[in-house]
């Protein structure tokens, strides 16, 4: 009877204070609470708060309390700052805070040592504060949607990173540190303001899924084509002009969307991509015997040159 008790899921203040002891997870999104009701601070066994979609104007300084708090989903709010106190949550693993208001972040967030995953999309954050790298298990890392003008370097030190979304942002860069995370298996930097990609992109070895499209990449470094594992590159809508000769390295390809680009030929060792599935070159500037080229390589249901 006891663990029935402790994974009771609790939607109501009303219900879960005749058993306060037994709150372990407290459910009350889209329940129009305009702040955190002051007796969710008394469930001392709480690991999960789940609060989205409310209009809750602010996470207080009391949240420390919640030592015990494993997860913690603010999503759809109007919070514009978290507290410093947000370090005394030195048990959680989740915490998402998207679609809210956020300007800044505290230092302190960088304390949150057991942190997995991080949600911040869809705020207006301009950067993030240098102590995120002491984030040493994070696992997941979601800022899209923000005004980001850089990635701090420190970011190298998030070694078991696996995903890294960061689109909708105003990157014109990304620091060669990016490159030093030897576990990121997805990549996201589209709809960014980006001219170029790190030299040593190579190095993300374990990269099966690399999102760059409407961007304003010219080029890709010769090392992209160390990414033997890549299974879908999406580079359309930027400005490139040639693809490094030994794309045809990138063997585990299944999906290279190059549409709306400037692209007048494909280099030989495409022929090598045997896995490729989807070729999509919409809107480049092949002239026609370049096309039967490429249509001689791969089958019609591989190629998609419009729509």
């Amino acid at each position: 009877m006891n663990d029935i008790k402790e994974n009771r899921v609790f939607y109501s203040i009303k219900t879960a204070v005749k058993e306060p002891d037994a709150v372990e997870v407290l459910d009350l999104h889209f329940k129009s609470l305009e702040s955190i009701p002051e007796e969710v601070f008394t469930f001392h066994n709480l690991k999960e708060l789940i609060l989205w979609n409310n209009e809750i104007e602010e996470l207080p300084a009391d949240i420390a309390k919640l030592t015990k708090l494993e997860k913690l989903e603010l999503s759809g709010n109007l919070i514009e700052k978290i507290p410093a106190e947000i370090k005394n949550l030195q048990n959680l693993k989740v915490l998402v805070i998207s679609w809210n208001n956020l300007k800044t972040l505290p230092d302190e967030i960088g304390e949150l040592t057991n942190l997995e995953r991080l949600g911040l999309s869809n705020n207006h954050l301009e950067s993030l504060p240098d102590t995120i790298g002491n984030l040493s298990k994070l696992t997941e890392l979601v800022v899209s949607e923000n005004n980001l003008m850089a990635i701090p370097t420190t970011i190298s030190k998030l070694t078991q990173l696996e995903k890294l979304r960061i689109p909708g942002n105003f990157l014109s860069k990304l620091p060669n540190e990016i490159c030093d995370l030897p576990n990121l298996v997805k990549l996201e930097i589209h709809e960014n303001n980006l001219i170029e990609l790190p030299e040593n992109i190579g190095k993300l070895k374990s990269l099966q899924k690399f999102r760059a499209y409407k961007n304003i990449l010219e080029t890709l470094p010769e090392s992209f084509c160390e990414l033997t594992e890549l299974k879908k590159a999406l580079m359309y809508e930027n400005e490139l002009t040639t693809l490094p000769a030994n794309l045809g390295e990138l063997t585990n390809l299944e999906e290279l969307r190059l549409g709306y680009n400037y692209l007048k030929t494909l280099p030989e060792s495409i022929s090598n991509l045997k896995n490729l599935k989807k070729l999509s070159l919409t809107r480049n500037e092949f002239d026609n015997g370049e096309k039967e080229r490429i249509k001689s390589l791969f089958g019609p249901q591989v190629i998609e040159w419009e729509g």
